[in-house]
């Protein structure tokens, strides 16, 4: 059976168009590819919630991936190094680390990093997509 391929994002300018476009969330897993608990995510909570459209119309949904020479185009148009930019504008090392951002960058809600019960672990997630939606909206009206 295909599983669903997790978009890995690469511009973030794009992306945050897109995201004030269509009035959507930006929810990105910072990852790492040697990252075992990265992998754990794609596989039990990610890609079956790209398979359910959970949040498919409310949200973008992707990856950033910060390894050595990983190269991103940020929300100001210029190309960078993803691993020093996630490290200097959201001050992430830790993997994976999930944020939760508008259209233009900033984080809406607190981001979640690590991985300590994976059984829980969507429902958590489900709650901050939801609060941060709502934050958007707010902002927006």
């Amino acid at each position: 059976m295909n599983e669903p391929a997790i978009p890995r994002f690469h511009d973030l300018a794009r992306l945050g168009e897109r995201a004030r476009r269509e009035g959507r969330l930006i929810v990105v897993m910072v990852a790492r590819s040697d990252c075992p608990y990265c992998r754990l995510l794609e596989r039990e909570v990610f890609r079956p919630m790209i398979k359910g459209r959970d949040f498919a119309d409310e949200i973008l949904l992707g990856e950033l991936f910060i390894d050595p020479g990983e190269t991103l185009v940020d929300f100001g148009g210029r190309r960078l190094s993803a691993e020093k930019y996630i490290g200097q504008r959201y001050g992430v090392r830790l993997t994976p680390t999930v944020l939760f951002l508008a259209p233009d960058g900033r984080e809406l809600a607190k981001r979640m990093v690590g991985v300590n019960t994976l059984e829980m672990y969507f429902y958590y997630l489900s709650e901050t997509i939801r609060e941060a939606l709502a934050r958007l909206r707010r902002e927006a009206s």
